[in-house]
C-alpha cells in the first residue's frame, strides 16, 4: 500500500535560472546535488549528477546562448531524477553512444562523453519555443 502511494505521488519540480556565465555553473551543480539528495540518491550518484549537470551547462555555454540565461528544471519522480537545461543558443550535437571511433576527444566531445557515462540518458533537442535543450535522466539504483 505504501509503495502505491509513493508511486502515485506527483513529481516534484525545482526550476532555477542562471546567467549565461561560467561562474554560475556552480549554482547549477549545487542545486542538482541538493535536489537529488532529497530523493535518497547515494553520495556517488549525487557526485555523478553534479559532474553531468556541470558538463551540460558548460557545453551549452561553449556552444553559445545568444545572451539568454540557462533555465534548469529538476524533476524528481519516484525512481528517477530528470534535468532539463534550456537556452536560446544553437545547442549541443550528441553523437550516438559508441560512435566515437578512434578519434581523440576534444574538450566539447569529452564533456558529452562524460554526461553519457554518468547518467542513464542524455538527449539534445529543440523545445517547442525553438530553444536548445539538454535532457539528462538518472535512475535511482535500488
Amino acid at each position: 500500500m505504501a509503495a502505491r502511494r509513493s508511486a502515485a505521488r506527483a513529481a516534484e519540480v525545482v526550476e532555477v535560472t542562471i546567467p549565461p556565465k561560467p561562474e554560475f555553473v556552480s549554482v547549477a551543480r549545487l542545486t542538482a546535488a541538493t535536489v537529488a539528495a532529497r530523493q535518497s540518491f547515494t553520495y556517488d550518484e549525487i557526485e555523478d549528477l553534479k559532474i553531468a549537470v556541470s558538463e551540460a551547462c558548460t557545453a551549452l555555454l561553449v556552444a553559445g546562448t545568444n545572451g539568454t540565461p540557462l533555465t534548469l528544471r529538476f524533476t524528481l519522480e519516484a525512481d528517477a531524477f530528470e534535468v532539463r537545461i534550456e537556452t536560446g543558443g544553437p545547442g549541443v550535437e550528441l553523437a550516438p553512444p559508441g560512435a566515437r571511433g578512434k578519434q581523440p576527444l576534444d574538450e566539447a566531445r569529452l564533456g558529452v562523453f562524460l554526461m553519457q557515462c554518468l547518467v542513464d540518458h542524455v538527449e539534445s533537442q529543440r523545445s517547442p519555443q525553438g530553444k536548445a535543450e539538454l535532457r539528462l535522466v538518472k535512475r535511482r539504483q535500488r
